[in-house]
């Protein structure tokens, strides 16, 4: 089913029906499709889970998933914004995909991520070519201003404290910040982990809140990556 299909039969279906076929019939496709290591209510669970247990179902998913989130077209725009010769951190970095496709030009690059499963494969993908650390967002283990560039790209929608990660990002950055976030109404049950939703372009720019950012909607089709719908792709320049 194509992303406009999808959109079109939203707009068509009331919404109450749309929540209600989503907790009887998706609840349990997904269920079939993953099986037990998926945590089906981890939008009711998250926000009071300990740090443990947020450690414990991100490696257990890191296990499982090997989809990539990010599109040929994600990289190459963000790729283009990100000058040689710079500094850079990816927030979330997952198995290191994007930071792969960063390599070169004379950049220093950095990690992090809350799974001690996805930065040992991301290891495993990139060797020593990159500085690698577990942490949650909410907490980097920087310096103000430490990087000229950082990158959080299919993550800000997982964190659990949104307003605590952007204010890390915004202190660890020197000269732009990148936020991509795919743009997304709720629904309690979804074959992800997402706890923020931004289906319009004000939703992700109100919960940044940051002066003078920069703001592109763009879709991304089905069958490129494990993600299909519109993105947005935040831009801030503090230099």
């Amino acid at each position: 089913m194509n992303v406009s299909f999808k959109q079109t039969l939203k707009r068509i279906i009331p919404k109450l029906l749309h929540h209600l076929y989503n907790r009887v019939v998706s609840r349990g496709k997904i269920a079939s499709i993953y099986g037990d290591w998926f945590e089906l209510d981890w939008k009711k669970t998250a926000t009071n889970a300990d740090d443990e247990t947020w450690k414990k179902v991100y490696n257990v998913s890191w296990e499982h998933w090997s989809q990539q989130d990010l599109s040929p077209l994600d990289l190459t725009k963000i790729e283009a914004l990100v000058p040689e010769n710079v500094t850079l951190l990816d927030a979330g970095c997952g198995d290191g995909y994007l930071l792969a496709h960063l390599l070169g030009k004379g950049r220093i690059l950095s990690g992090v991520d809350l799974s001690e499963t996805a930065i040992r494969k991301a290891r495993e993908r990139l060797g020593n070519a990159v500085n690698l650390q577990t942490a949650f967002l909410e907490k980097l283990p920087y310096c103000d201003k430490e990087f000229d560039v950082v990158v959080s790209a299919h993550t800000l929608e997982h964190v659990k404290q949104f307003g605590a990660a952007v204010s890390e990002l915004q202190r660890v950055c020197k000269q732009r910040l990148i936020l991509l976030v795919p743009s997304q109404e709720y629904l309690p049950y979804t074959q992800d982990y997402h706890l923020h939703f931004f289906p319009k372009n004000e939703d992700f720019l109100n919960r940044v809140n940051i002066p003078n950012a920069r703001l592109e909607r763009y879709t991304v089709s089905d069958g490129l990556c494990a993600y299909a719908g519109d993105v947005l792709l935040l831009v801030v320049d503090f230099a």
